[in-house]
């Protein structure tokens, strides 16, 4: 320890700026290595009776030894300053997390708008559309029902990128409270089905075969119900990203 305190008065009385750990120093943990350039700060500004001296004498000294030092070392009366990138934007603590917490939540919902507008193109080529019939009753949720979770949840979804350009809670927390309503229709159509054909009446109800090639296959109705369910799941986790994100912002 010696040997690298004698080092540090060395590269201090001379100006060098120390960029590795000297050969003086090699073999030292870190606490024996703070030790040591301590005291050779205290070496080389000890016994200054004046204050001001000796503040400009460690403050000349200490960034000499800088690299050898665990930990930040702020100059003496120096407030702490926020950490600054190369731009010199100053950047708040924890905002890389709070960052990619909302750009995890725009990723789930981006999916979430995907495979719910997926679902509901092929609803419309489906039967929306095209099997259109007056006066016959259909099974399912009111199309009105779909049309306006889709049409909120896409709603939530350009308040949420506005929020993320602008940086205001409020707006977070007006996405949130759009994706409410939305679960809510969510789960009536989860709950009732989509719009479907119309109710058979007649032969078709007595079960009499349909017409090959008019109803979808088990493969396809599996595949639907998988899409079906992972379009809720991520539009649930969308829902708790979003929240932690807006609480995330209200705390900072």
């Amino acid at each position: 320890m010696q040997g690298c305190a004698d080092y540090g008065v060395y590269a201090i009385d001379h100006r060098i700026t120390v960029t590795r750990v000297p050969a003086a120093c090699q073999g030292l943990s870190k606490a024996q290595i703070n030790e040591a350039a301590a005291s050779a700060i205290n070496m080389v500004v000890g016994g200054r009776s004046k204050k001001p001296a000796w503040r400009r004498l460690t403050a000349e000294a200490a960034p000499r030894l800088a690299y050898l030092i665990t930990g930040p070392q702020p100059a003496p009366g120096s407030p702490p300053q926020a950490s600054q990138p190369a731009g010199g934007t100053p950047v708040r603590a924890g905002t890389g997390s709070d960052l990619a917490l909302r750009l995890a939540a725009l990723g789930a919902w981006l999916i979430t708008a995907g495979s719910g507008a997926y679902l509901l193109v092929s609803w419309i080529i489906r039967s929306g559309i095209r099997r259109r019939r007056p006066r016959t009753p259909r099974a399912g949720t009111p199309p009105v029902v779909l049309l306006g979770h889709f049409g909120l949840a896409t709603t939530g979804l350009l308040v949420w990128v506005i929020y993320l350009i602008a940086d205001w809670a409020p707006l977070a927390w007006a996405a949130v409270g759009l994706l409410l309503p939305v679960a809510g229709l969510g789960l009536a159509v989860a709950t009732l089905g989509l719009p479907g054909r119309p109710v058979p009446d007649g032969p078709a109800a007595s079960g009499v075969p349909a017409r090959a090639g008019t109803a979808a296959t088990p493969a396809r109705g599996w595949v639907r119900a998988l899409l079906v369910a992972g379009h809720g799941l991520f539009a649930a986790t969308t829902l708790l990203l979003a929240l932690l994100a807006a609480i995330g912002t209200g705390a900072g």
